[in-house]
């Protein structure tokens, strides 16, 4: 078995799904709480950058009304959360790293901030580039090249699918302005048999499976001060589905934290 990506440490143990996969194991780290995957054999029919992680999502698998509809009500609900930790001298300049169809971008650009992503899929990159006029990168991150700077680095369901993760984070370090914040929201996985839940998309993509405990020794570890983490509960309202079942979704959002399905981070550079 492989030592964990995040503490090192050879403590780990096999996590047993009840879905059948052959291509990959997921391990669980004893010390610093990770789960990782460990593939036995890489997937070579599942390409990111040939549009297959789209393509196999059952919902949010195009840029239709509801697709913007879900993305537009998330995109402002995360800028209110991250304006609260905004102080001082503050850069208004973002790095969306793997910024999808661009609906956050496009948010942040008309409330005056300067705005850039990267996005491998080809089919949200173009519209993103095409039909917003965004400055996107047809990218992943640890392929992309800049100097630049930035006063929020976004990741939004990113981090757990990048392959080096300490080597992502110290360029992440690199990037960010004196006064940067990182903002990372991701799966909530504290409590392990939430993982058997996950969709076959999400399991081929990920890499990592997060809990609270694991999160913040990542980012400490890494150099990095959290300002502020929290798990939470989303109510949807795109469809008359989700509005019918909202009362019985809001109610949910009062069960005890470590079972509430996302984790919601704001870091800064720890100097």
């Amino acid at each position: 078995m492989s030592n964990c990506p995040s503490c090192s440490s050879n403590k780990v143990k096999k996590l047993w799904l009840l879905k059948k996969t052959d291509k990959f194991v997921i391990l669980h780290c004893q010390n610093c709480d990770l789960c990782f995957k460990e593939d036995i054999y890489k997937d070579t029919t599942f390409n990111i950058q040939e549009g297959d992680y789209y393509l196999k999502k059952s919902t949010g698998n195009k840029v239709n009304e509801r697709y913007k509809k879900h993305f537009s009500r998330r995109s402002k609900d995360h800028l209110e959360y991250i304006e609260k930790f905004i102080r001082g001298n503050y850069k208004k300049s973002v790095l969306d790293i793997g910024c999808g169809a661009g609906i956050f971008l496009s948010y942040l650009r008309t409330k005056g901030w300067k705005v850039e992503g990267l996005e491998p899929d080809p089919i949200m990159f173009d519209y993103a580039k095409n039909s917003l006029s965004l400055n996107v990168s047809n990218h992943y991150f640890e392929d992309w090249k800049s100097e630049e700077k930035y006063g929020l680095i976004y990741m939004s369901h990113i981090l757990d699918d990048i392959p080096d993760i300490k080597k992502t984070l110290k360029e992440i370090y690199k990037k960010m302005d004196i006064n940067g914040l990182l903002f990372i929201e991701v799966p909530n996985l504290s409590v392990k048999f939430r993982i058997n839940f996950e969709k076959e998309a999400e399991l081929k993509a990920g890499e990592y499976f997060f809990s609270k405990k694991s999160l913040t020794f990542l980012l400490e570890k890494n150099g990095f001060n959290i300002i502020d983490i929290k798990t939470f509960r989303l109510v949807h309202l795109n469809t008359i589905l989700q509005k019918i079942m909202s009362p019985f979704a809001y109610i949910m959002k009062f069960q005890p934290k470590k079972f509430r399905p996302y984790l919601r981070v704001i870091a800064k550079k720890n100097e």
